[in-house]
């Protein structure tokens, strides 16, 4: 015996009315009609008065219909109630894991957390911390995280993003530098100074196209790198007391009053953009994968 049939029955019981039941159902009377035909015919006994029905064109319940629409109703509602309940453990106990880079600001994170439970507010979220924006990306390519805060370009196949924001790479510097007054500085006006820089598996996207800009003026950026870390508080530090200048995303947060921020220039006003996106695999649920692209609209600060 069918469920759909069973519901049809329901409806038409209400309703009193095999037009309107019908519309309800949005399938044709004479449709309805077999439906309510092949159910009596696997009971065994009629659910409507046929007498009434042909004669009086009037819809009324037999004593066994009435007993059945009672019965069929409270079990239906059962079931409602069982597969709502059932939907809603299932989501209690969906875990997404959020891979982020290494020393990506906090309110980088806890913003787009804030979105992600706004979308999923009963999916739990699990930070996973990756070594730089690649290895996250080679996380997702694994599948040992579903989400991932990364940097464009997307290196491995079958990785999806939404852009989360658009950065350039700034020079800092101690507020005591000869060039801390100017807003902008050329690539060229630090041919002479000392560099510190995160160790290779935390430095920052775009690095790379910087050296190649750098040599372009006549100098090598790497070759006067004297010191590397791999705490990003202590690489602040070390610019406010004046042991070197660094390279950071123009987003970043420095948290030093001795430290300050500048536009980096390259050849023909050219800067080096850095672009964070969120990212995941094209293999993940597309119910998440729609919800996540609309986190595009977190603002990171």
């Amino acid at each position: 015996m069918e469920l759909r049939k069973l519901k049809s029955f329901l409806i038409v019981a209400k309703e009193l009315h095999f037009a309107k039941a019908a519309e309800k159902l949005n399938i044709t009377q004479p449709a309805l009609t077999h439906q309510i035909q092949q159910l009596e015919s696997e009971l065994g006994y009629d659910l409507f008065d046929k007498f009434k029905r042909v004669n009086n064109r009037k819809v009324e319940l037999t004593e066994a219909g009435i007993y059945l629409m009672k019965e069929v109703s409270r079990v239906l509602d059962l079931l409602e109630r069982a597969l709502s309940n059932a939907k809603m453990n299932s989501e209690k106990s969906k875990q997404l894991k959020l891979g982020i880079p290494k020393f990506c600001p906090a309110s980088e994170v806890v913003g787009i957390l804030q979105n992600l439970q706004e979308k999923f507010p009963a999916t739990t979220f699990k930070v996973i911390e990756c070594n730089t924006a690649v290895t996250v990306q080679e996380a997702l390519f694994k599948g040992t995280i579903d989400i991932g805060i990364t940097t464009f370009p997307l290196v491995f196949k079958n990785l999806d993003s939404t852009i989360l924001d658009n950065e350039f790479l700034n020079v800092i510097m101690s507020k005591n530098h000869p060039l801390a007054k100017y807003q902008k500085i050329k690539i060229e006006q630090l041919r002479n100074d000392k560099w510190i820089e995160l160790v290779k598996d935390y430095s920052s996207a775009g690095l790379n196209d910087v050296e190649v800009f750098c040599r372009n003026a006549g100098f090598s950026r790497e070759a006067n790198v004297i010191q590397e870390v791999s705490n990003v508080e202590l690489l602040v530090g070390l610019v406010g007391v004046g042991i070197g200048i660094a390279i950071i995303p123009s987003g970043f947060s420095i948290n030093s009053e001795e430290v300050v921020s500048k536009e980096l220039i390259f050849s023909e006003s050219t800067r080096v953009e850095v672009t964070k996106v969120l990212a995941f695999n094209e293999g993940l649920d597309r119910q998440y994968i729609e919800k996540i692209k609309d986190c595009a609209d977190v603002v990171l600060v």
